[in-house]
């Protein structure tokens, strides 16, 4: 007889790097030949920029899920629920809920941490610690990458499975061109976390150093607007030399790829970056930071660079080294390509995934 899992998960909109990689697993084609499933949508806001917001008609969401929960458990009796679970904030609270709810009913819990934090919020924190450890006993836990699980190490005692992020293969032909200038990609929301002061300062150093190059700035508007990119590229002098596209999608964005030579992506809060593997798949070499997974995905000075946090002569310095040492930022490119295939396509995510569903409920 076929076991069965209740997906409880967090889907599109906002389309986020969680809510895609769970839409993923519920699409997963290969698992309705296996197990029995089922799927309770989780949707707090329609946007990126009210995701963080509280609201009265969040708290009524929350209710009504919490009735469809308990609802699946007693109808639908799961042999699993698999959850993937906020680590910080109110939203950890939230979720707390839930667990607890699964937990209650004597239900298996597979929880997928795709953010990080936990460590440092558990730091001189009794009560804090209390709560990951209540919500992470008994349960079963899967961490993105090695670097990620020692995030959890000081609450969960147990080994987590790991399973690494894939995005669907697509076919991108870059052409190599005989350039004059170099060209640029940052690719992100528009928020301080994900570097883009810092991508705006290393341009700015390149420009006084005469570095010859163009860029682009391509994301949704979070902590900073249209207008106030504009500005900041006004105040260094980049305008001549640095776009601001907005938001892309599909062939939009692959577009952007295949016309840039160097993605930078100098994040200062990441737990994994989909971008990366978008990048790596587009045969671009990447400078991104010691951040989170990165330094499991970028292989430094391999497949591209990384630099410290906040670094911006590091960060202008790699990339002045790209754009003069061409073949080198090829080469970097391809190998990063032959990386994504070897270990970061949806297949490959797909099938690990189901592993760890297997060894579950075997």
């Amino acid at each position: 007889m076929k076991k069965k899992i209740l997906f409880l998960l967090k889907l599109p909109p906002p389309v986020t790097g969680a809510t895609l990689m769970n839409q993923y697993v519920c699409e997963n084609k290969s698992l309705d030949n296996i197990f029995i499933t089922q799927t309770i949508k989780i949707s707090y806001a329609q946007n990126n920029i009210n995701l963080a917001t509280f609201s009265w008609g969040k708290i009524i969401i929350i209710a009504k899920i919490l009735f469809k929960l308990v609802l699946q458990i007693l109808t639908f009796r799961p042999d699993l629920v698999y959850f993937q679970i906020s680590p910080l904030g109110f939203a950890f609270y939230r979720d707390l809920f839930f667990v607890t709810t699964i937990k209650i009913f004597r239900k298996k819990i597979l929880i997928h941490l795709h953010g990080k934090g936990i460590d440092n919020k558990v730091k001189g924190s009794s009560f804090q610690e209390s709560l990951y450890k209540f919500a992470f006993k008994n349960v079963h836990i899967i961490c993105l990458s090695e670097l990620i699980k020692n995030d959890i190490a000081y609450v969960y005692t147990e080994k987590p499975f790991i399973v690494n992020n894939g995005i669907p293969q697509k076919t991108i032909v870059k052409t190599q061109e005989n350039r004059r200038l170099a060209r640029l990609l940052f690719l992100s929301n528009l928020n301080r976390s994900k570097g883009i002061i810092d991508y705006l300062d290393a341009l700015e150093i390149l420009s006084q150093k005469m570095i010859p190059f163009v860029a682009k700035i391509a994301g949704n508007e979070r902590d900073y607007n249209k207008n106030s990119i504009l500005q900041l590229l006004r105040t260094r002098n980049l305008t001549d030399q640095v776009e601001y596209v907005g938001a892309v999608y599909g062939n939009e964005k692959d577009d952007l790829f295949i016309k840039s030579d160097i993605f930078v992506h100098p994040t200062l809060n990441e737990a994994w970056g989909l971008v990366i593997l978008e990048a790596m798949q587009a045969g671009l070499p990447v400078v991104s930071t010691f951040e989170g997974s990165i330094p499991e995905i970028i292989d430094d000075g391999i497949t591209g660079f990384l630099v410290s946090k906040n670094d911006t002569s590091a960060l202008a310095n790699k990339i002045e080294y790209l754009i003069k040492n061409k073949d080198e930022s090829i080469a970097m490119g391809e190998a990063g390509k032959k990386k994504f295939y070897e270990k970061y396509t949806l297949e490959i995510f797909e099938k690990n995934i189901l592993k760890v569903f297997d060894t579950i409920l075997k």
